[in-house]
C-alpha cells in the first residue's frame, strides 16, 4: 500500500523520470539529476531512481537544465539500471 502511495506521489509531484525519443536522432530526459559520463559514444545520466547509459555515435548534450537534458546524435542503445541493480 505504501509503495502505491509513493508512486502516486512521484507522478503528482512530477518526480518520475520521463524520456521522449524522436527517431534515433534525439532523446529528451526529464528529471535528470546529473551527467556521470559524457563522450561522443556514451553518455551516462543519473536520475532519481535510474542510471541511464545512452550509446551511439556523435552524441552531444545540447541542453542541460535542472528539469532535464536533450541529447542529439545517432542513438543506438539505451540501458536502464535501477539504483542497486538492473531493471527487470
Amino acid at each position: 500500500m505504501i509503495e502505491r502511495w509513493t508512486e502516486m506521489g512521484k507522478k503528482w509531484l512530477c518526480l518520475e523520470t520521463t524520456m521522449q525519443i524522436a527517431g534515433n536522432q534525439e532523446l529528451r530526459i526529464e528529471n535528470c539529476r546529473r551527467i556521470l559520463e559524457y563522450n561522443d559514444i556514451r553518455i551516462v545520466v543519473q536520475t532519481r531512481d535510474l542510471q541511464l547509459s545512452i550509446w551511439g555515435k556523435d552524441l552531444q548534450v545540447d541542453t542541460y537544465a535542472t528539469d532535464g537534458i536533450l541529447i542529439h546524435g545517432e542513438l543506438q542503445t539505451i540501458e536502464l539500471e535501477k539504483k542497486g541493480g538492473r531493471c527487470t
